[in-house]
């Protein structure tokens, strides 16, 4: 039976990432049919096709691997010119790019004609549909379902401050700001420094100006309001410091505002934006964690497997209800379509991002031409970052294997 849930948490994540992965790519279908671009292929997936069907000009189909997908453009990159000096970077261009020329009937078709501001709206197609996604699992999950915060409710008091060599503070230790201030399992914190608290949300804001400051924390014990004196301590982590009570906190569901949810999407794409630039310290890292039994980082980049993995974990978990075992996979679901998102708006090529930062690009130029009385009578030579391109897309390919390993050998489970 647990075998049973486990798999169907790896069918959820599948199903809701080629879902997701369909609909960026109708993001981009279906804009450059409007603008008349050839599009010879719309596959969901890579590796072999398992169903395929031509309609019109476009085949349709499902790869075997539900990783990613793409759309097949006509003429995706202008040709290069000919009667030019062929320099090494021009060479290897043309090695990588002279299977894009469309034919001559086609060449009036081709992505590269159309207008700057068309290639932006095709380019930006796919990740605006992964946007709309993560905007409408947000307000659903957040503002319709509610989500989990910690309230005020103390469930347990940390004895100790924790350390590299005292995680759980399983040996005596220098006691937590809590525990000498002397709050209990059971208190409801009522105030502090003269602010209402209804949940960790309300103080967690105020904590850093009053580290190493004793201020008063009002708890509610049995009916009874205690004042207590506490002061707000530090605590490093994995090269971080942030301020430090020693409380865990009980979990109650929450509604939010619209205005609430999408801030909380908006903190999720910037931290989401902040790993992503991260990414190389964090290949070495994950490198560093291919040991069994490491030491890993939960905040860290996860692969596909390890996402798997987690989704397993929820599905097979029967402290979790039916309801929130099908929230947390959804919020899974919105998480994906973020990293989508944001990893696709990087200004790289073979990434939206790059096609995006060519168009902008194009159109910047064509705007000096126009200014300086003249026309740009050729689109901009975006075949010149092929190798780029190549290159890129060689780099994800190692992480993607770097993670996939660290996630099979030394697994992170809920």
């Amino acid at each position: 039976m647990n075998f049973i849930y486990v798999l169907s948490g790896w069918l959820f994540l599948v199903l809701g990432l080629a879902i997701s992965i369909a609909l960026h790519e109708l993001g981009h279908l279906l804009p450059a049919k409007k603008f008349g671009v050839k599009v010879t292929k719309y596959m969901v997936g890579f590796g072999p096709t398992v169903f395929s069907r031509k309609r019109g000009e476009t085949e349709y189909g499902i790869k075997l691997i539900p990783l990613g997908g793409y759309i097949q453009m006509v003429g995706m990159v202008p040709p290069l010119e000919k009667n030019v000096k062929q320099t090494f970077w021009r060479k290897l261009t043309n090695s990588v790019t002279q299977s894009e020329e469309p034919s001559v009937e086609d060449d009036a078709r081709a992505f590269y004609r159309l207008k700057p501001w068309q290639k932006l709206v095709v380019m930006f197609g796919g990740p605006f549909a992964n946007l709309l996604i993560a905007v409408v699992l947000s307000l659903a999950l957040f503002s319709g379902f509610g989500g989990y915060d910690r309230n005020n409710v103390v469930h347990q008091v940390v004895s100790c401050v924790p350390s590299d060599s005292n995680p759980n503070c399983d040996q005596a230790g220098e006691p937590s700001p809590a525990a000498l201030a002397g709050i209990q399992s059971g208190d409801k914190i009522v105030s502090f420094a003269g602010t209402s608290i209804n949940r960790w949300s309300d103080i967690d804001p105020l904590l850093p100006k009053y580290v190493g400051k004793s201020e008063t924390l009002i708890v509610d014990r049995q009916g009874v309001q205690v004042p207590l004196e506490i002061t707000i301590g530090e605590l490093t982590s994995a090269g971080k410091t942030r301020p430090f009570v020693g409380v865990y906190l009980e979990s109650q569901k929450y509604q939010q505002s619209p205005s609430q949810a999408l801030g909380n999407l908006g903190g999720m794409l910037a931290t989401t934006g902040q790993m992503i630039v991260q990414l190389p310290i964090q290949a070495v890292n994950a490198v560093a964690e291919i040991v069994p039994g490491a030491p890993r980082s939960a905040e860290g980049a996860i692969s596909i497997i390890g996402l798997g993995q987690y989704s397993g974990d929820v599905a097979s978990n029967s402290a979790i209800s039916f309801e929130d075992k099908i929230l947390s996979q959804l919020a899974m679901i919105l998480s994906l379509n973020v990293a989508l998102f944001v990893f696709n708006m990087l200004p790289l090529v073979p990434l939206d991002g790059g096609h995006i930062a060519g168009g902008i690009y194009e159109a910047f130029k064509r705007g000096i031409w126009r200014i300086r009385g003249k026309k740009l009578e050729k689109p901009v030579a975006t075949a010149m970052m092929m190798p780029v391109a190549y290159i890129v897309a060689s780099l994800m390919f190692v992480l993607t294997i770097i993670l996939v390993l660290r996630d099979i050998i030394n697994p992170v489970h809920l």
